[in-house]
């Protein structure tokens, strides 16, 4: 018979699997919204929105969940001003901008790179010679990531793409392992809190952007628009924000990054049920070196790199 403990770990491992699909399939599927959503609301304003809707759900949610108060040290602010910029005002923007142009599938393979901007800025902030793994593993990933990006690899993907779209979300993804490593050293134990806090920070980031240039005012998004939006608000933005801060309290970054090899093969299976894209052979072929790199540099790490 098992003691309390011991059940106590089992619990948060299902716990942690638990959270860990419904933040990859919500991320997936999210790429679908922002496809969507962006045929009428354009990308700042989109992002904007976002960010508006989960910082009201999660103020509601904090307000009646009878969970901690928001923090009033300038120190707290600062580390969320951090998380804010590089996890959400630019990535966000960023996945907007060039969902525009690009497919569901290059989308997610492409931001799905985080863990080897992650394992590189790991690198460098440890100031130590890396290991022959880790040289492989990046070289790898770069290489196959530069091949994708050259044009006769543009050509071969869309006769009509400029590599633009692709390095903003290349970008987006570098953004998300530098949000990663401000992510694991908070000290707070409440998602929610974390999660609210960041969002309050996020918008003034982008709001300037979408009233300068954007005229929000003057967008009339249809229905179909106004549901992804609110979808991508309240579910993808704020709830698995939260569900994915939990993981990583939970289980640690290294069980949290794998989603980053499970949403490029669900958003490929989103992407072919729901709008019709359905990767060449070719397409594959250019993207498989990439997905195997990240699976490589998740497992490195998981070796607290």
């Amino acid at each position: 018979m098992k003691g309390a403990f011991a059940v106590a770990n089992d619990r948060r491992s299902l716990l942690a699997y638990l959270l860990l699909a419904a933040v990859s399939v919500w991320w997936a599927g999210s790429y679908i919204l922002i496809k969507i959503a962006v045929l009428d609301v354009p990308p700042a304003t989109l992002a904007t929105a976002r960010l508006l809707i989960a910082a009201t759900v999660l103020l509601v949610w904090l307000r009646f969940g009878h969970a901690e108060s928001l923090p009033a040290s300038f120190d707290a602010w600062a580390r969320y001003a951090q998380i804010a910029l590089f996890g959400h005002a630019l990535p966000l923007y960023l996945i907007a901008w060039a969902s525009m142009t690009v497919p569901v599938s290059e989308m997610a393979i492409l931001v799905a790179t985080t863990p080897l901007f992650a394992v590189l800025l790991a690198c460098l902030a440890l100031r130590e010679k890396p290991s022959r793994a880790i040289i492989f593993g990046l070289l790898v990933g770069f290489i196959s990531l530069a091949g994708f990006l050259s044009p006769s690899g543009i050509s071969t993907l869309h006769s009509s793409r400029s590599a633009a779209p692709l390095a903003a979300l290349l970008g987006a993804a570098a953004s998300y392992a530098l949000s990663g490593r401000a992510v694991a050293r908070l000290q707070d134990k409440n998602a929610l809190v974390t999660g609210t806090a960041v969002m309050i920070c996020a918008i003034p980031m982008l709001l300037p952007l979408s009233l300068a240039f954007e005229r929000p005012w003057a967008i009339t998004p249809t229905a179909q628009a106004l549901v992804a939006l609110l979808l991508l608000g309240v579910v993808s933005t704020a709830v698995m924000y939260v569900a994915y801060y939990r993981l990583i309290r939970l289980s640690g970054p290294a069980f949290a990054s794998t989603h980053h090899y499970l949403v490029p093969a669900l958003s490929i299976a989103f992407g072919a049920g729901f709008l019709g894209e359905r990767p060449t052979p070719i397409q594959m072929m250019l993207m498989m070196p990439i997905i195997a790199s990240v699976f490589f540099a998740r497992g490195l790490i998981s070796r607290k790199l």
